[in-house]
């Protein structure tokens, strides 16, 4: 309690962030009336994604996330409790992410970002991935996997050495295939309506059942 007071002597935590924040943002005139406590931090839906303030233990710092569903829009950190919340109202407002970025240098485009809002966020995640320059089995797997440009519509993604696709954001229809390699083959894994698991020879079968499975249903 003396930290917070020592830090942040500008904002009454007594009663949870949340409402410190939303104290903060009437003085400054601007209506935050819907920060609620979350764990941790303070959040704020917006129509763009969810608004998260954390403050510091240790130094006098607010930070800023905007998560959208699958991406981060943009983060950052402030000492400047006006500038944090005029950034959080900003965002909530619907300040073009480039425009945003620019009137608040402290909050930085998440690594889709900007391509989630140019409509390629696909294209921007599988370059982000062939590019790694930290390859596993899954990474190898999509290798294999990218000269099938029928995927390339798809959004991949990679956890060691599986490599798993569904339908590119903001759309979430529950649709996820997974496959990694087994021996010469391939393991596989179709969750949705009618999940099932079954093993492939190849990487052309591989290619045309993740397609076939996204077409059908």
């Amino acid at each position: 309690m003396n930290s917070e007071k020592r830090l942040y002597p500008d904002l009454d935590m007594s009663e949870g962030l949340a409402e410190a924040l939303k104290r903060g943002a009437s003085g400054l005139g601007l209506p935050l009336d819907g920060f609620v406590d979350g764990f941790g931090e303070a959040e704020l839906a917006t129509d763009r994604g969810t608004v998260c303030v954390f403050v510091g233990a240790e130094e006098r710092v607010f930070g800023v996330t905007v998560r959208g569903p699958r991406i981060i829009w943009a983060s950052g950190a402030s000492d400047d409790l006006g500038q944090t919340l005029r950034a959080v109202a900003a965002w909530r407002d619907g300040a073009p992410l480039d425009a945003y970025v620019s009137e608040f240098p402290f909050m930085e485009p998440g690594r889709l970002a900007r391509a989630f809002a140019e409509g390629r966020v696909a294209e921007a995640q599988w370059q982000d991935l062939l590019d790694s320059e930290y390859p596993t089995g899954g990474q190898q797997l999509l290798v294999g996997l990218a000269p099938f440009t029928e995927l390339r519509s798809l959004f991949p993604e990679i956890s060691y050495g599986d490599v798993r696709f569904t339908v590119p954001p903001p759309a979430r229809d529950g649709r996820v295939f997974r496959a990694h390699r087994d021996g010469p083959g391939f393991r596989v894994e179709e969750s949705g309506p009618e999940p099932r698991e079954y093993a492939l020879d190849t990487l052309d079968e591989l290619a045309r059942h993740v397609v076939e499975f996204f077409t059908s249903r």
